[in-house]
């Protein structure tokens, strides 16, 4: 059977942790390896992951003695896989049982492929909120694949999708920057299609570190202004990605990698969500002060009607 394996990156998470294990643990596709690396957790975590280990012979552990952040977690798990296929995991999320043999049935029926996801179901707690998008990314086209996904892409279920190892690397590494998944991903896009399965899902809880830009600034070490524009910030990474940054775009000839650079950093701008980002934490604050809650709703109503939120 073809070994595929599952990364996952994580810090200071042991009881979500062992779910997530569990489900790849679980899968029907048996001839996996399951790499946990861990940033320098405080918490049970080494002590999950050693027993883990000693319990089924498909585990590696990998712990660092500090936390170097979660994009250089992300890079050590891209360098440490030694499947011939790859996916990552989040530490909070989990994986239906057959999801590993569907992605890779999926990417085995269609040389093209270079990445299948299952569908992504969004809980809170106990409740389904709501289904990820179903995603066709299948143009023949490179340049049309990246900027169709660049145009639609919203909570990025692909980002743990399934892939070949050696297409993973070519898209590594992950940038610690503001939309690096996004980058990720497109970065495989130009290597071949993707698309999503409907047969089976990957459950990913609500409120995570990529919940909102603020959050995931402060978690990458990243400067708070970034926040308040990160549209801008996105359209600058995409186009040093694609333009002189990004491995896999450099098969692409030079005017036809400058045009897709120029295009694509356009497409992820979005003006009116920088402008609610850039002045909402303002008008928060006036909001809280006395008398200042019609200000903040009339805020929100100006916003909501200009399609900003």
């Amino acid at each position: 059977m073809t070994l595929v394996s599952v990364g996952i990156p994580t810090f200071n998470r042991a009881a979500k942790l062992r779910r997530a294990a569990e489900s790849v643990l679980g899968q029907t596709h048996r001839e996996l390896e399951l790499v946990i690396s861990d940033n320098a957790s405080s918490d049970d975590t080494e002590a999950l992951c050693r027993e883990l280990c000693a319990a089924d012979a498909r585990v590696r552990y990998l712990r660092s003695p500090v936390n170097r952040g979660p994009t250089a977690n992300f890079n050590a798990l891209y360098e440490a896989v030694r499947g011939e296929f790859a996916m990552m995991l989040s530490d909070d999320d989990w994986l239906e049982a057959t999801y590993v043999e569907q992605c890779l049935a999926g990417l085995l029926a269609d040389p093209s492929r270079s990445l299948v996801a299952g569908r992504a179901r969004y809980l809170d707690g106990q409740r389904t909120v709501r289904l990820g998008a179903a995603v066709r990314l299948e143009s023949p086209d490179r340049c049309r694949r990246v900027l169709d996904y660049l145009r639609s892409v919203d909570e990025n279920g692909l980002f743990y999708g399934l892939t070949r190892r050696d297409t993973l690397r070519a898209a590594a590494p992950l940038r610690n920057a503001l939309g690096n998944d996004w980058l990720l991903v497109a970065s495989l896009l130009v290597q071949g299609t993707a698309t999503t399965i409907e047969s089976t899902q990957i459950n990913r809880e609500l409120g995570g570190t990529s919940a909102d830009f603020r959050k995931l600034a402060s978690t990458l070490g990243l400067p708070r202004a970034q926040a308040r524009a990160p549209h801008v910030v996105i359209a600058w990474e995409t186009l040093a990605e694609i333009l002189w940054r990004g491995g896999a775009f450099r098969e692409l000839p030079s005017r036809e990698r400058a045009l897709l650079a120029l295009r694509a950093s356009w497409t992820v701008l979005d003006w009116r969500s920088d402008a609610w980002h850039a002045t909402a934490p303002t008008a928060a604050a006036l909001g809280r002060r006395r008398g200042g809650a019609p200000l903040w709703r009339a805020y929100l109503r100006l916003t909501r009607r200009l399609g900003a939120t």
